[in-house]
């Protein structure tokens, strides 16, 4: 390995462990995936719940590997106790678009967030597709 590539490695570990425990980089929010199986239509609330990005935003993605036509439609929720649950985020992609978000939504680092997803059915179809929040 050369100077400079020793150099750059340095330095991008550095970088790494300089973010503290638990930021999260842009990316997936931890349990927030959400997978389901489009054989039959459907809809799906994740039971895990999970605190708001340190970001203040969150959008919602999703993806299923097949080529057809029909949609599917992803959410994020914010939970509330005693009340109507707000949508904080929302996409709704073909199947065969391949993996895509919709637009940030704002969270609170102390709220608790789920992901939904509905989808339209391919009868014989063994897809699995999955929806998630981002930040």
């Amino acid at each position: 390995m050369t100077r400079t590539r020793m150099r750059i490695a340095a330095v991008g570990l550095t970088a790494v462990l300089a973010l503290p425990a638990g930021v999260a980089v842009a990316g997936e929010i931890t349990n927030s995936r959400l997978p389901f199986s489009i054989a039959t239509a459907g809809s799906k609330e994740d039971g895990d719940r999970w605190k708001g990005a340190g970001s203040g935003h969150a959008k919602a993605c999703g993806d299923v590997p097949t080529s057809d036509l029909k949609t599917f439609s992803a959410y994020v929720y914010q939970d509330k106790s005693l009340m109507p649950d707000p949508k904080i985020a929302s996409t709704s992609r073909n199947y065969r678009d391949g993996f895509g978000c919709g637009s940030y939504g704002g969270t609170t680092t102390g709220g608790k967030y789920y992901t939904k997803a509905t989808w339209a059915g391919v009868p014989g179809s063994r897809a699995v597709g999955y929806v998630s929040a981002h930040n």
